[in-house]
């Protein structure tokens, strides 16, 4: 099967590219100020060629992934921020993105933009919290493989699929600091075996049966970022699946503005929703049989300040992911997300369903 590494990829400028739209009144008669992305959002199965390989494609593989809805939904919220003449007045004590609250209450559809409707809930002097609630049309584009109109965003909206609550704040300092011992000292001897490129591309899917039968297709069309699978089977062989860890190095396919450092963080939320539940489900044994795998609720913590979040240089980021707890169909995942630098700059929490396929099944995911 000939490999599809030099598919098409869009930097973060254009997957995640808003459009301002009029605002509206909302319901409590307060300003929303509206946004809609122009161009499709990434599904997880794009780039796999299904009907070269005989293998059915799963239907969840065709919705649009769910960390791009997950970013964007703050980045408007730092665009309603910035609109704010006084948020703007100093800018090296400009809002940053400090935390993203988020449930997920339908998969995204690829055909038609999402709708942000941005409503301020508090504003004060060095914190800010705004509610984000996103509708997709109830009707496809009538340019679905975009860019979309604004023309869509007029129509009938669906119910939100995703609601958003994201906090900001202002940087400070203090003298003390306290961190964890960073991957690069804990897993030295693994990191260090192979330059950051020579690990394989993070899996278009990462579940067994599927990253294996298409183990050649690369980076494919994932957009903003090049992700990078660390091998931890060694490490992981002598542990329980709660014990278990997985490393993913990952910096921007290009820069991002460096006056815009929401920008910076969203990418490190978006990084960190790549194949998440679905990788705990091979450690479960469901490798082969995956049943349904969707994240339900998922929040991210900055815990410094969000300039200290910026990707500056070549440097390899590394996403540090965990499963601590699985029961009754219910997954957790703790994801630390390390700078090159070896500072922890911020903790993202999933919390989703993951079950395994009935034994009737005739599709698996």
């Amino acid at each position: 099967m000939a490999s599809l590494e030099k598919c098409p990829r869009l930097s973060f400028q254009q997957a995640m590219e808003l459009t301002r739209l009029p605002n509206r009144e909302s319901g409590t008669g307060s300003v929303m100020l509206r946004f809609m992305n122009r161009q499709p959002p990434w599904a997880t199965g794009d780039a796999i060629p299904w009907e070269a390989s005989g293998i059915p494609r799963p239907p969840g593989t065709k919705v649009a992934f769910g960390g791009v809805v997950y970013a964007q939904a703050p980045l408007a919220a730092a665009r309603a921020i910035e609109s704010r003449a006084d948020s703007n007045s100093d800018k090296d004590r400009a809002f940053g993105i400090h935390s993203i609250h988020a449930v997920f209450t339908s998969p995204g559809l690829v055909d038609r933009p999402f709708v942000f409707e941005v409503s301020e809930t508090q504003h004060g002097r060095s914190f800010a919290t705004l509610l984000v609630n996103v509708r997709q049309p109830a009707e496809p584009s009538a340019e679905p493989a975009g860019p979309f109109s604004v023309k869509d965003s007029q129509k009938p909206l669906s119910a939100p699929c995703l609601t958003s609550i994201v906090t900001f704040r202002r940087p400070s300092s203090t003298t003390e600091v306290a961190q964890g011992i960073p991957p690069s000292e804990r897993y030295h001897a693994i990191l260090t075996s192979k330059l950051p490129t020579e690990w394989e591309p993070c899996p278009q899917i990462d579940i067994d049966v599927f990253s294996r039968a298409f183990s050649d297709v690369g980076h494919g069309t994932f957009p903003i970022l090049d992700m990078h699978k660390v091998d931890m089977t060694q490490y992981n062989s002598t542990r329980g699946s709660g014990e278990q860890k997985q490393l993913i190095l990952y910096r921007p396919l290009s820069p991002l503005p460096e006056d815009d450092i929401d920008a910076h963080v969203v990418c490190h939320a978006f990084a960190a929703d790549r194949n998440g539940l679905i990788m705990f489900g091979n450690q479960l044994g469901y490798g082969y049989g995956l049943g349904r795998a969707a994240t339900l609720s998922y929040s991210f913590y900055v815990h410094v300040n969000a300039a200290d979040a910026m990707f500056r240089g070549h440097g390899w980021w590394i996403l540090e992911h965990s499963w601590p707890r699985y029961e009754a169909g219910r997954a957790a995942m703790s994801t630390l997300i390390w700078s090159p630098e070896g500072k922890h700059v911020a903790t993202a929490y999933q919390d989703g369903i993951l079950y395994p396929a009935l034994p009737s099944a005739d599709a698996k995911l």
